[in-house]
């Protein structure tokens, strides 16, 4: 791997004050002479061009994430924008088609994975958050269908109980049970 930069040196603060004055289309001049008034001496203050390159490399992690969030609008709208789960689930696929092209992206020629302690680290904690996204998903589902059952569970009750009341045929209960699960009733 790479040596790190002067700009991967600098306080994290720092770095979020750069990615935050990028965002809002800041040049990097504008950006340069914010850290001069942030007090940092010149041997701390990084070059016009390592500051372009870290932006480069911002400007493709934004990409990265743009085209993940259009993926998954494309896919919402492709299979119907239906429960909420669903778009929780294809946020979890993007992520992990990310991590993947990472994963890709850090192999030599040789086969070798080069990532550091960091990055691994990293890889840990989005694969560890996207399985408990994951269970999560599974569990809100879960939920959903079991308050579902028990609320139909009920108001076939209901039925039952008016079907008695008003010594309804089989036939007009059938129709009534029916309704209930059209959401008519």
């Amino acid at each position: 791997m790479p040596r790190p930069s002067k700009v991967d040196k600098l306080p994290s603060d720092v770095r979020d004050a750069i990615t935050r004055l990028r965002q809002d289309g800041h040049t990097l001049d504008e950006i340069l002479v914010y850290l001069s008034k942030m007090g940092l001496d010149e041997d701390g203050l990084p070059s016009r061009s390592g500051l372009h390159r870290h932006v480069q490399g911002l400007d493709a992690l934004a990409g990265l994430i743009s085209e993940g969030q259009a993926m998954s609008e494309g896919l919402v709208r492709r299979i119907g924008e239906e429960p909420e789960n669903r778009q929780a689930r294809l946020n979890i696929r993007v992520m992990q088609s990310l991590l993947t092209r990472l994963l890709v992206a850090s192999v030599d020629p040789e086969g070798a994975v080069n990532l550091n302690a960091k990055d691994l680290q990293f890889l840990t904690k989005a694969l560890a958050n996207l399985s408990s996204a994951e269970k999560s998903d599974l569990e809100k589902t879960l939920r959903l269908k079991k308050e579902l059952v028990a609320e139909l569970e009920k108001k076939i009750a209901q039925v039952e109980v008016e079907a008695t009341a008003e010594a309804l045929t089989p036939a007009e209960m059938i129709a009534r049970i029916r309704a209930l699960y059209a959401g008519e009733a």
